[in-house]
């Protein structure tokens, strides 16, 4: 090969390298701008999905209550090892078959605790849990809220769990 033909293919191997590179981060900015985009719309189907599963859940522990003839407490097999080294868990009802935590401190947290058993995150954001207590209303409930504003509602005396919402 003379000097000339190295000097030809080293520069066509050059543009090749500088064409494959200016695809490749095109194709990943396009890739960045769309996944942004949809972030939002992404985020709301997931919290849907986890307000879905916190009903579930719900639901699984009352059915759990009714099978074992109504108890003050039931007995769950929990996913995580507890300090006592087990893994089942002691979850507080009351006479109608949802959970009550007996602290009256962190009402929501506590209940987020015996039927999620994991953090109050959701895609590294902190979920918000508080207790909403009307002065004229007998009925307290529950919310838990992400930063952009969604939220749904757990109404602890009926066990209902209410669709996602946003706050503004």
């Amino acid at each position: 090969m003379t000097s000339l033909q190295v000097a030809e293919k080293s520069e066509k191997s050059l543009t090749e390298t500088l064409v494959v590179v200016v695809l490749v981060a095109s194709l990943m900015a396009s890739f960045i701008f769309y996944f942004f985009k949809q972030q939002e719309q992404l985020t709301h189907a997931g919290f849907e999905t986890l307000a879905q599963v916190f009903s579930a859940r719900i639901n699984g522990i009352r059915a759990q209550w009714f099978m074992d003839q109504k108890p003050n407490y039931i007995i769950i097999e929990s996913s995580n090892i507890q300090p006592d080294g087990s893994r089942m868990i002691k979850v507080p009802m009351n006479k109608k078959g949802w959970i009550e935590p007996e602290n009256e401190l962190l009402v929501c947290q506590q209940i987020w605790q015996f039927v999620m058993e994991a953090p109050l995150l959701y895609m590294k954001q902190p979920i918000g849990a508080v207790l909403v207590e009307h002065k004229n209303e007998v009925v307290q409930y529950c919310q838990y809220s992400l930063p952009s504003g969604e939220y749904f509602i757990y109404y602890q005396s009926i066990g209902k769990v209410s669709e996602v919402k946003m706050a503004y």
